[in-house]
């Protein structure tokens, strides 16, 4: 009973296999999250936005109305 509870008791994360895929593991998450960041800096931060400020948003729909009542 004392082999079984000992077998039991070790875990094999504990263990040089379960320390090496705990490390493995922790490279992949991090690799992936400094490429996502540098993705997100190159591709994604550089993209203008557009004016929402209330004067552009009614300078838009302004420009809008006068095209159509030159219809």
């Amino acid at each position: 009973m004392s082999t079984t509870r000992k077998i039991l008791a070790r875990s094999w994360f504990r263990g040089r296999g379960g320390r090496r895929f705990a490390l493995e593991f922790a490279l992949i998450i991090g690799v992936k999250l400094i490429l996502l960041t540098v993705l997100w800096v190159l591709v994604i931060r550089p993209q203008p936005r557009a004016d929402t400020s209330p004067a552009a948003i009614e300078q838009h729909f302004s420009v809008q109305e006068q095209s159509e009542a030159l219809r």
